[in-house]
């Protein structure tokens, strides 16, 4: 029996194309759900098999992209201010 997990990612609109493509790459369910009021972030729901490794590694992927994303804005907002 399989069973389905589902990931929400709150993805930065500039690290979007990137997620996009490890999505596309592994064949993974997924759904855009929303926006943020600002439009900075897009909402997607992406589903995978529990223990299948290579769709947990594309998780984890889309995830790292997301935090090497956000600190990449931090240290832009420290070198502007």
């Amino acid at each position: 029996m399989k069973t389905i997990k589902v990931k929400e990612f709150e993805v930065p609109v500039g690290a979007m194309g990137d997620v996009a493509g490890i999505i596309s790459d592994n064949d993974l369910e997924n759904t855009i759900t929303g926006v943020d009021e600002d439009g900075e972030f897009v909402y997607v729901e992406v589903r995978y098999e529990k223990g299948a490794e290579e769709e947990q590694e594309a998780i984890h992927e889309i995830q790292d992209i997301i935090d090497n994303y956000d600190d990449e804005d931090e240290e832009e907002e420290e070198k502007e201010g």
